[in-house]
Parts: structure tokens; sequence; C-alpha cells
């Protein structure tokens, strides 16, 4: 059995994607017998249950809103590498096989521990963020690993390396399908005959949901028996409250505040599809993934590795051009019209993510991507 760390100072500090995916792929590895470490910043963010192969080391750094603003890469790479600082002598005295860096902004770990060192490292990729001098650090790096085939292209395009597609996963066990909660509705304020789409995530720009919006307000949607629930917070979060109230759609959306993850099953039981208008691109999209976990059909932009996710063939969800709120509207009362077509788009999508995103696929192939598959 290998010894496999995790590096990642928003790992303790934060919710998102690249923290979810850390934690499941920890939990995941360390069911399959491997000993793994955690490497955040000091905060206390852990699973609810934490598999006791799992330990968490944490040490002190400087937040990014403390650091000087001249470019959020620049505030980024000093976040980390003050954390890297604290944390280095410890890492190198752990004796670990190999070491997963989920940033390009953590390329210079190997160019900081001792000669003696002989840990590899992996770059787990989810995005980009890349910046000046980047390509130079990362000739240290051991193993790439990208979240979809569009993401490896991404990385490709970027340091000419290959990486081996892993893929995002989902607790099956827990996202599962079953049965409308119209209790829940009802606390929403949500007609049972009423259609209801979802959204959940962060609210900035490149989530696209002021397209949503405006798709609201489109003549295919004006006397749809529809409505949107959106579930997060972010920095957009009152210019779409103000733009719901200017196109005359505020009646028709519920904005939700965040909900712990565990949360999210619940929510997305209560409605009848899903609705992610990216109008950025995504490497994976597990929220996306989460949803149809649940048995929901969902419309998403054809960007990224989106389409990766719900598939181009229409039998698991539909695809929509990025920004085009005319065709999401099309799609949305597509789907509000036909009830049976919702149940068959949400019966597929349970099966696909079933069948290609699980956690434990997605470490099995990131132990094959290492050299340490049985």
């Amino acid at each position: 059995m290998a010894r496999i760390a995790f590096i990642d100072v928003t790992v303790t500090v934060s919710y998102g994607g690249v923290q979810t995916a850390c934690w499941h792929l920890a939990d995941a590895l360390a069911r399959a017998g491997h000993e793994v470490a955690m490497f955040g910043g000091e905060g206390n963010i852990r699973p609810a249950a934490l598999h006791p192969n799992i330990k968490v080391h944490t040490f002190p750094f400087r937040p990014r809103e403390k650091v000087i603003d001249i470019g959020s890469r620049f505030q980024r790479i000093v976040e980390r590498f003050t954390h890297a600082r604290h944390a280095r002598h410890a890492f190198a005295a752990g004796g670990y096989d190999w070491a997963i860096l989920t940033k390009p902004f953590d390329f210079y770990w190997p160019w900081i521990l001792p000669n003696n060192c002989k840990t590899k490292f992996c770059f787990m990729s989810g995005g980009t963020d890349f910046y000046a001098g980047d390509r130079a650090l990362s000739k240290r790096i051991d193993a790439w690993v990208a979240a979809s085939q569009f993401n490896a292209w991404q990385i490709h395009a970027r340091y000419k390396r290959w990486p081996k597609v892993i893929y995002n996963g989902v607790e099956t066990d827990k996202f599962t399908s079953g049965v409308r909660d119209d209790s829940l509705r009802a606390r929403l304020g949500i007609a049972p005959d009423t259609v209801l789409f979802a959204f959940a995530g962060r609210l900035v720009g490149w989530k696209g949901m002021a397209v949503a919006l405006k798709a609201l307000a489109e003549p295919a949607l004006r006397d749809a028996n529809v409505k949107l629930l959106i579930v997060g917070d972010g920095s957009q979060k009152p210019e779409l409250q103000q733009l719901a109230q200017i196109l005359g759609v505020s009646d028709r959306v519920v904005f939700h505040d965040p909900v712990p993850h565990d949360a999210l099953p619940a929510l997305y039981g209560a409605v009848d599809a899903g609705v992610f208008p990216s109008i950025g691109d995504e490497a994976f999209g597990i929220t996306i993934a989460e949803a149809m976990s649940c048995g929901k059909p969902v419309i998403a932009s054809h960007i990224g590795g989106i389409p990766e996710v719900v598939g181009n063939e229409e039998t698991c969800g539909l695809l929509v051009p990025p920004g085009d709120s005319a065709t999401l509207a099309a799609a949305m009362r597509r789907l509000a019209d036909d009830a049976a077509l919702r149940a068959r788009l949400g019966v597929a999508a349970r099966t696909r993510i079933e069948r290609l995103y699980t956690w434990d696929m997605s470490a099995q192939r990131l132990l094959t991507a290492l050299g340490l598959a049985s």
C-alpha cells in the first residue's frame, strides 16, 4: 500500500469542487487500504465521517484577502507559498510516495524540499490558473491527471504533457433518486403542479445565472408554470436579484441560501430538473453530475467538459449554446411540457453517473496513473 498526500491550502478552510474532489478521493484511497494525508491551511473543515486512514495536518498561512492586490493570481501564489513555508518540513518528514497538487500555484513544492526527499508529485488538474513561470516550475511534476478530456487538452496546450483523464465523481449512495419531496416544495412556496428548475453553486458571473433569469423572460416561458430555485451565494447575487426585478420575474425565482453539501440531495429531491447555463469553461461540473445522480434531467451549456458529463445524445439531458437565453428558454419549455421526457432523461442520467462517474472509479483511475493499481 502507498503513502499519498494531498496538498491544498484551501481544503480545510473552504468549500468547492477542488476541495470536494480531494476529500472524496482521499476517502476512496483510504478505503482501498492506502495511507492518506491531507495538508491544508489552519481551518476546521472536515468530512462528517473522516476515515481513520486519513491524517489531517494544518498549518498557518496568509489568506489571499490579506495579500497586496496586484492581481488575484499573485495573491493566491503568496497564500499558498506562506502555507508551504510552514508545512514543508513536516511534509518532508512524512516519507510519502506521492503528493497530489491541485493548482499550478503549488508547482514550486518539489523545488523547496530537501534533495533527499523521494516523494513524486502529481498535478491533478480541474481547470487552468496558468501564470508566468509555471511552465518552468512544472518540469519537476512526475505525473499529470485531468478532470475531463477537455481539461486534458487545456493542460496539453499549456505544458505539452498529456494527462491521464480520471474524471471527478459523485457520492451515488447519498445523491440518489427518489420520490419528489412535495413537503419541501411547499416550504419553498412551490405549488405541486409547478415545474421547478434548480441551480446549486457559486453565484459568480461565469456560472451564467443571468442567462437563466433572462430565459424566464423569453416568450417561450412567459406563460409557462415554471419557477427557478437558485441555491448558493457569491459576488453576483445582489446583481442577480436586481436583474430579476428589472426583468419582472422576481415572483418566479427563489433565492436560497447556501446549504451544507450533505443537504443538497434533499433539495434536488424537491425539484423537477437542473439548469446549469455556464458561460465559462468548466473542466467537469460536479454539481451537474450530482443532480443527474439524483435522477434529475439537466439542461447545461455546451462548453468545456460539460458535454462529457451530460452526453451529447440528449438521452440524459439537453445541451444549449452558452449565453443563448432564447435557446435555453426553449429547452426549459420542452422539459416543462413533457413529464414523460423528464422522467426518461432522469432515469438515464442516474444510470450514466453510476456507470462512469463514482469516486471509487476516479480513485482507481488515479492509482493507475500513478502506477499503483493492483
